[in-house]
């Protein structure tokens, strides 16, 4: 094994002072001030001429220590709010900025479900611990490259995924890409956000089980059910996390 299983972030002790920022620029409106910093688009060439639209990349060391603090304290807060994830990432790389830009933006177009060409915010929190839960660990390894450490918010609490580096090659994109089997269950990215905004504040423990759990639900979901109306698949996960998970139960003992 290549890649660890996705575990809670050691905590900071001061601004970041090395590393990368991934950015999400469709949301820069809910952090203006993190806008004027300067960034690198991570752009597929068939895609050039939607560059402004591409994740952004930030060189933390390139910064001087007034814009250094103002990223950290965007970054560290995206643990804490409730919106569209801004700072996606922070990824920790031997590699400059040009290998990691280019190697992000390798993932970001390919074959979708119906074998078409499709955008994948693999990048995205929302849509990453889903993802990490389906690949297999060669394909984990082979969608971060050159990247040693990727951290990430979510469900209330930062996390990192650690990874042994390989020198990137032209064959990386088929082998982290989702195999078509895999893509069903990867867009369901949607819903899993959907029952994690109905669940109550989740400890390290079970948040780390929420990925798997919903992915094994959505799956048998198929298997036993028609559903189409997704407020109600929304519903009904949710109630089954929370009896998987013995919420109410845990709540309920709490107040007492």
């Amino acid at each position: 094994m290549t890649i660890s299983q996705m575990q809670a972030a050691s905590n900071l002790s001061g601004p970041l002072t090395r590393g990368f920022l991934l950015i999400e620029p469709a949301a820069l409106v809910h952090v203006p001030e993190l806008a004027e910093v300067n960034m690198r688009p991570c752009t597929p060439r068939i895609l050039a001429h939607r560059e402004e639209l591409m994740p952004q990349l930030v060189d933390v060391a390139a910064l001087d220590d007034e814009t250094r603090a103002l990223a950290t304290e965007c970054w560290m807060a995206e643990a804490y709010v409730e919106r569209p994830p801004v700072v996606c990432a922070w990824l920790d790389s031997e590699a400059d900025a040009d290998a990691v830009s280019e190697h992000l933006a390798r993932h970001l177009v390919g074959p979708g479900a119906d074998g078409k060409a499709a955008f994948w915010r693999y990048y995205d929190p929302r849509v990453l611990t889903l993802t990490l839960a389906i690949l297999d660990s060669m394909q984990q390894q082979a969608l971060l490259g050159p990247i040693r450490e990727w951290q990430f918010a979510w469900a209330g609490h930062r996390w990192s995924v650690t990874n042994a580096p390989k020198e990137a090659a032209d064959d990386d994109r088929p082998l982290g890409w989702p195999r078509p089997e895999q893509w069903t269950r990867i867009n369901h990215s949607e819903v899993a956000d959907r029952v994690l905004r109905r669940l109550p504040a989740l400890s390290v423990e079970l948040a780390t089980r929420l990925p798997a759990t919903l992915d094994g639900l959505f799956s048998e979901l198929e298997l036993s059910s028609d559903t189409k109306d997704v407020d109600v698949l929304v519903g009904f996960m949710s109630q089954r996390v929370r009896d998987d998970f013995a919420i109410d139960a845990e709540i309920q003992g709490s107040k007492r």
